[in-house]
C-alpha cells in the first residue's frame, strides 16, 4: 500500500476505534499517546483493526511502544509496501 493510502487507513482504523475523533484536527505527526488521542487500552483495538486493514498477522517485531507515535509511523510500520513483516 502506498503512503498516502496506508495513512487514510490508518486514519480509518484511528475512527473506528475513537468514533468522536476529529480528524481534520489530527496532523500525520501528532503525537497519539502523549495528546491523548488515544489510550494504551485503545492500541489494542486499533491492532484489531491494523491486522483487518492490512490482510495479514501482525508481527511480533512490529509490536513495540514507538510503532504507535503517530499516523505517519503507524502507517509506515503496519500498512505501506516494504514494511519488512
Amino acid at each position: 500500500m502506498n503512503t498516502s493510502d496506508a495513512r487514510a487507513r490508518v486514519r480509518d482504523c484511528l475512527l473506528a476505534v475513537n468514533p468522536a475523533l476529529d480528524l481534520d484536527a489530527l496532523a500525520d505527526d501528532t503525537p497519539l499517546l502523549a495528546s491523548r488521542v488515544i489510550t494504551s487500552f485503545d492500541v489494542v483495538a486499533l491492532l484489531l483493526h491494523l491486522e483487518q486493514a492490512s490482510g495479514r498477522p501482525l508481527s511480533r517485531s512490529q509490536l513495540v511502544a514507538g510503532s504507535f507515535r503517530d499516523v505517519a509511523t503507524i502507517a509506515r510500520v503496519f500498512l505501506q509496501d516494504g514494511d519488512g513483516s
